[in-house]
């Protein structure tokens, strides 16, 4: 039977080859985008995901082996639902590894145009068994060196030695990561970073850059499946209590809703962004595991003694990592932590059952918060966390959920989050969220789905995706939520509703149209006199039109408007709008290409801010916002040779509503930002 069904797929090849281009799914990596976007937005623009992308976005320049295939690249970059990665494994179990491409449509959950949909994004190659340590070591190693250098052009105000707690620094950003891969079994990695007005090799950084970056990483040697030594993340259940930020976002599609479990994942990111330094071991097979992990970090601020002696941190546990001030870097080291636990999985072939326990202990006491809202947030000195997570696949519905506790002090909370996965039919999926966070609860290394942080929040959220014709889709979202205490400014409790549409029409394999909608209503401060203030209800709408054309396998264009209206309590509507226009070409036979954007904006105050994603250097994941009123442009280019690609990209905003950007030590003088931002990738 196996072989008749590869037969009958290979007569149809050709077919299937010729209309991969007028897949109905939408590209991988719009996909991620949107998801994205939708989180940088939430998050006010400050969130960094590059660290979380590099290790996908690596997958993006080579096809992807079905037969030895992770699930966090299956769920990401492929967009395969859990009962199809489910599906997939059963059969490769029963009847033995993949030899084409088009055997996945003998796969149950798989249709002809899930095979389409990934033509020339996956590949079908044997898992090599029993492989050779010490072969690979010498035969299949490989190595990169990236050095990335970028600069704000104009002289900005706290480079000025006049200048009041001023930059001790220069104006560059410097970075370079070398790492060093054999194989599957063994890795290193080595990273550092200056930010712009740090010093460098003097000062109080003699030691050259301000951060550095690195881990050793052993795995899949028999029992042992990851051992690392340095920088790690560590992802559990659905990140209540451990997780990153990648996935489990709202407004990213029916199948975006649940984060994966990536356990252990070495790291050597170039930010001081969040992840843990130390050690972590993982060992089991692939039905039971077990993870412990330690880990000791740095923290910035200040400390302070109170009149019975007792000594208090006061500072940010979300480190920023800029230390380019007097007073930034007498911050420097003010207090460390210990983040110590253990997780034990075991995976059954269709149910998944997950317990964490983590302790997070500071050296020093953390000050209690002085605002009012944030007075069942994390102080003292520990907090303890712990967690039951769970995954069940019924047929074509996936349960998953996960409930945890936090103790920190005489304070308790209580975490639950439960949602489903339907897929009632190949052409439309479903999915339903339910979540409840206490005030109480506190999870330092946690980031739960919501709208609230993981914290002071109950909701319920809702998705559709369908294929609503040969060439068209659909994608709906809703989310209602409740915050039952105190909020930044929000003097009472609140709540919000959000709602998303997104209406995709391939046209051709030369032409494709987007149009998207975002309503959001939530409660807000609204000052009436100098002291009294109420709530009102702020309602934002977000308009959306994107076309892409290809008129040329060398030539891309993409046209992109974007309209806000935004209205608060009985005051007028205000505006913002932002059109912009992009030109992608690309020279396969001299592995050259070039990305171009003009982009106009005009908003009537921050508050109308659009967001949009650019095309960045390599690794780096970049969404701007633009408010106020001037155009933006850069111009991206970037060329391969055997050992080496380079890339260079040149920004610049001219704002027409002011003579000088941005404040205090950041301020520019004149009505234009320029960056340049240059990066050398070796790899050998």
């Amino acid at each position: 039977m196996k072989k008749l069904l590869i037969i009958v797929w290979l007569i149809v090849a050709p077919w299937a080859a010729s209309a991969q281009l007028d897949s109905l799914a939408p590209m991988v990596e719009e996909f991620l985008l949107e998801s994205y976007e939708e989180r940088i937005t939430e998050e006010d623009g400050a969130a960094d995901f590059t660290d979380e992308l590099e290790q996908l976005l690596q997958y993006q320049s080579q096809k992807i082996n079905l037969n030895d295939m992770p699930a966090e690249v299956a769920y990401t970059l492929l967009g395969f639902s859990d009962y199809q990665y489910y599906q997939l494994q059963l059969y490769i179990e029963m009847y033995g590894e993949l030899v084409t491409v088009y055997e996945l449509a003998a796969v149950e959950g798989f249709t002809r145009a899930d095979v389409e949909r990934l033509w020339g994004r996956v590949e079908v190659q044997p898992t090599r068994k029993g492989r050779k340590l010490f072969v690979d070591f010498f035969r299949k190693s490989k190595s990169n060196l990236l050095l990335r250098y970028g600069q704000v052009l104009e002289r900005q105000a706290g480079y000025d030695t006049s200048a009041r707690n001023g930059y001790a620094g220069s104006p560059p950003r410097l970075t370079f990561k070398y790492s060093f891969q054999t194989g599957e079994h063994f890795a290193l990695a080595l990273a550092a970073e200056k930010d712009a007005g740090e010093e460098f090799f003097r000062g109080s950084q003699k030691q050259g850059f301000d951060h550095y970056s690195f881990f050793v990483n052993v795995k899949s040697i028999g029992v042992l499946r990851n051992c690392v030594i340095g920088d790690y993340t560590l992802g559990f259940g659905q990140g209540l209590v451990m997780g990153g930020r990648a996935m489990g976002s709202r407004g990213g599609g029916a199948a975006q809703i649940r984060k994966f479990t990536s356990l252990l994942r070495a790291s050597a990111p170039m930010n001081e962004g969040s992840f843990l330094r130390g050690a972590a071991v993982t060992v089991g097979n692939a039905s039971y595991s077990g993870t412990v992990f330690y880990s000791h970090r740095f923290f910035d601020g200040k400390l302070s003694v109170d009149d019975d002696g007792t000594e208090w941190f006061e500072g940010s546990l979300s480190p920023t990592g800029y230390h380019r001030t007097v007073s930034e870097i007498a911050a420097i080291g003010a207090t460390r932590n210990r983040v110590y636990g253990a997780h034990f999985r075991t995976r059954q072939r269709i149910f998944e059952l997950g317990v964490t326990a983590v302790n997070t202990q500071f050296v020093t006491a953390v000050s209690p918060a002085t605002e009012v809202y944030r007075r069942y947030g994390f102080s003292g000195k520990s907090v303890f966390n712990g967690s039951v997570d769970h995954k069940l696949i019924l047929h074509k519905t996936i349960l998953f959920g996960e409930a945890a506790v936090s103790l920190c002090g005489t304070r308790s909370g209580l975490a639950v989050l439960q949602g489903a996965v339907f897929d009632p039919d190949p052409r439309s999926k479903l999915s339903v969220l339910l979540r409840y966070y206490d005030r109480s609860y506190v999870a330092l290394q946690g980031s739960g789905f919501g709208a609230g942080g993981g914290s002071n929040e109950w909701g319920a959220y809702v998705a559709a995706d369908f294929v609503t014709g040969r060439r068209t889709a659909l994608n709906l979202f809703a989310d209602y939520y409740r915050f039952p205490w105190l909020r930044y400014r929000l003097d009472s409790p609140s709540g919000g509703f959000d709602f998303g549409a997104v209406f995709s029409v391939n046209a051709s394999k030369y032409l494709s149209l987007s149009l998207k909608y975002r309503f959001t209503e939530r409660e807000q401060n609204h000052r009436l006199t100098d002291y009294y203030q109420s709530v009102e209800w702020i309602r934002k709408h977000r308009f959306r039109c994107m076309v892409e054309c290809v008129p040329a396998a060398w030539l891309k264009l993409k046209t992109e408007a974007d309209y806000a209206v935004n209205v608060a309590g009985s005051a007028k509507a205000r505006n913002g709008l932002l059109l912009f226009q992009d030109v992608s070409v690309k020279i396969e036979k001299w592995d050259f290409a070039v990305k171009a954007r003009v982009a106009f904006f005009q908003t009537d105050s921050y508050d109308e801010r659009l967001y949009a994603y650019e095309s960045d250097l390599l690794y780096t994941f970049t969404i701007n916002s633009y408010y106020g009123k001037g155009v933006r442009y850069y111009l991206m280019a970037s060329y391969g040779y055997a050992f080496f690609d380079i890339q260079l990209r040149f920004s610049q905003t001219y704002y027409d509503d002011r003579t000088s950007i941005s404040s205090g030590a950041s301020q520019i003088d004149g009505r234009t930002k320029s960056e340049l931002r240059a990066q050398v990738l070796f790899h050998f």
